[in-house]
Parts: C-alpha cells; structure tokens; sequence
C-alpha cells in the first residue's frame, strides 16, 4: 500500500508538472499572438515608410532634373550671350578704326567716298551686333522671369 501512495504522490507531482507546463505553453502561445501582431504593426509602418521614401526620392529625382535643364538652359543662353558680347566689340572697335581714319581724312580736307561707305558699313554692323546683344540678353532675362510667373499662375 505504501507503493501505491508513493505512486499516487508521483503521479501527483507528474500531473502538476504537466498542468504547469501546459500553463506556460499557453502563456508562450499568448505572447508569440501578441508578438505576431505587434510585427505585423511594424511591417505595415515599414512598408508605409519605404512608400513615403519612394515618393519623395522621386520628387526629388524630378526637381534635381529640372534644375539641371534649367542649368543647361542658361549656360547655352550665356554662351550666346558672350558670343554676341565680342561680335559687339569687334564691331565697335573696327567702327573707332574706322571714325579715326574718317577723321584723319576730313582734317586732310581729303573725300575718299570707300572711306565713308565703309564707316557706314561699320556703324550698320555695330548697330546690328548691339541690338543682337540686346536680344538675346533680354531672352536670358524673360528665360529667368518665366518660371517666376508660371509658380505665381
């Protein structure tokens, strides 16, 4: 009889091992639902997160292409620009050449009718290149006004 308390004493003890067990597997069960969802959150905000990131890198791959052609833009327009800065200049400096020698001839009482034509032709081509100039420094202006007025439409 004494066997058989000691069995019923071990199967007791056996069966509230088991009982505590069986206790912390649903208690693990818990946590790892618990665990499961709060993941899940994280992987949604991540998700959510990596679409912001994308839009904005495209908005910004956008805006850093527009601002390159832009750039682009105004270096062609400044280097239209300086060309016709030194067509200007030599225009005006072949234009004083030729005021001087038509000084020199007018002092020297003498006509010389290819002198003349050829002041008038300097002063026509200075002209041209002055209002060239103009032009197209005023293209480089309205090019930086545009977008100005297009933001404010």
């Amino acid at each position: 009889m004494t066997e058989i308390t000691e069995l019923e004493s071990r199967l007791s003890a056996a069966l509230d091992r088991i009982g505590r067990g069986l206790d912390r597997i649903e208690g693990g069960t818990r946590e790892d639902a618990r665990l499961s969802a709060e993941l899940s959150q994280q992987q949604s905000a991540n998700a959510e997160l990596e679409s912001r990131l994308s839009a904005l890198k495209a908005d910004q791959d956008g805006r850093l292409a527009a601002l390159e052609a832009r750039i682009e833009a105004q270096t062609a327009q400044m280097v239209d620009l300086d060309g016709q800065l030194q067509v200007l200049r030599r225009s005006n400096a072949e234009l004083r050449d030729v005021a001087s020698a038509l000084r020199e001839a007018m002092e020297a009482e003498l006509t010389d009718p290819e002198l003349i034509d050829r002041a008038m032709a300097a002063e026509l081509d200075a002209l041209k290149a002055a209002r060239e100039a103009e032009v197209a420094e005023l293209d480089a202006v309205l090019s930086e006004l545009k977008p100005l007025v297009e933001e404010n439409e």
